[in-house]
């Protein structure tokens, strides 16, 4: 019989939402004590220490939380996880807005369509053609 030292109580009750087989592997593995599953559970008892295995987010550590089918995090984590994800594409839009509101090649753009519409204008009147703005009235 092996008996139970506040550091291995103090094991038992930082990891016991992970179960007994769980707490006996990591008392085992810090303190280098074996005890068997049966052995935590009855010493759990004795310190009012539940064993009932509770879920965990892998993302915040959270313990005894609901986790999210779809992301494997709990509520707050998978709604930060979804704000990033908006930040990003918002992000990604802006970058867009800016590239084609502000490029360099629009001036050139306008430049050219400038020069077009002068050069036809010219074609038009040398050749006694109906330019654009007869052609509409």
């Amino acid at each position: 019989m092996s008996w139970w030292t506040e550091e291995q109580d103090d094991v038992l009750r930082e990891v016991s939402f992970r179960g007994a087989a769980y707490v006996a592997a990591e008392i085992e593995r810090r303190c280098g004590v074996t005890h068997s599953v049966r052995a935590v559970e009855m010493r759990a008892s004795r310190i009012h220490c539940s064993l009932a295995v509770q879920t965990v987010c892998p993302s915040c550590g959270a313990v005894g939380v609901k986790i999210n089918r779809q992301t494997g995090m709990c509520r707050r984590c998978t709604e930060e996880y979804h704000l990033a994800q908006e930040r990003a594409f918002n992000e990604q839009l802006e970058r867009e807005r800016v590239a084609a509101e502000e490029a360099a090649d629009i001036d050139d753009v306008r430049r050219e369509r400038d020069m077009m519409r002068q050069r036809n204008s010219r074609l038009c009147r040398k050749y006694g053609l109906k330019g654009r703005r007869e052609r509409k009235g």
